[in-house]
């Protein structure tokens, strides 16, 4: 990871700052007004000239989401993400079957549709067998765990 400094935190805001408004053909006062700071200091952001102090970056997440501050974010190795996200902890404990059908899960069914596509996809990958026999081991133990629950009780 490259030495954090004051320029390169500088490119990160000003990459960030311009990425943001151009697609939207924000000007520095549109940009001001959505992120709590002046015109003045958004234009100078934009240009590496200043640095936009915590507020307004913060700002800079809550207009455009979490994701708007990835540029500066990955200066430290990190990136945002919503905090309703579903994030895995250690992937390396998640059995390696299930680990490769996840991301393809997650990218057919995100939308939470399930389409005649979506099916063949994950058949023809295996996915669906998979999660059947995770599903299967899932729910004898469940059956296991509670009729040695009643027993015990």
């Amino acid at each position: 990871m490259p030495r954090l400094t004051q320029s390169s935190y500088r490119e990160a805001v000003s990459q960030t700052v311009s990425a943001l408004a151009a697609p939207e053909g924000l000007t520095d006062q549109d940009m001001a007004e959505l992120i709590g700071a002046s015109a003045a200091t958004v234009g100078n952001a934009r240009n590496r000239k200043g640095d936009l102090s915590p507020l307004p970056l913060l700002g800079v997440g809550k207009a455009f989401g979490p994701q708007a501050l990835n540029t500066i974010l990955a200066l430290i190795g990190a990136k945002a993400v919503p905090t309703d996200a579903i994030c895995c902890g250690n992937v390396s404990h998640i059995p390696v079957a299930i680990a490769q059908a996840l991301p393809l899960l997650i990218t057919l069914l995100g939308d939470n549709v399930c389409c005649d596509d979506d099916v063949r996809t994950l058949d023809k990958a295996g996915a669906i067998e998979t999660i059947i026999k995770a599903a299967g081991m899932l729910e004898r133990r469940r059956n296991e765990v509670r009729l040695k629950d009643v027993t015990v009780s």
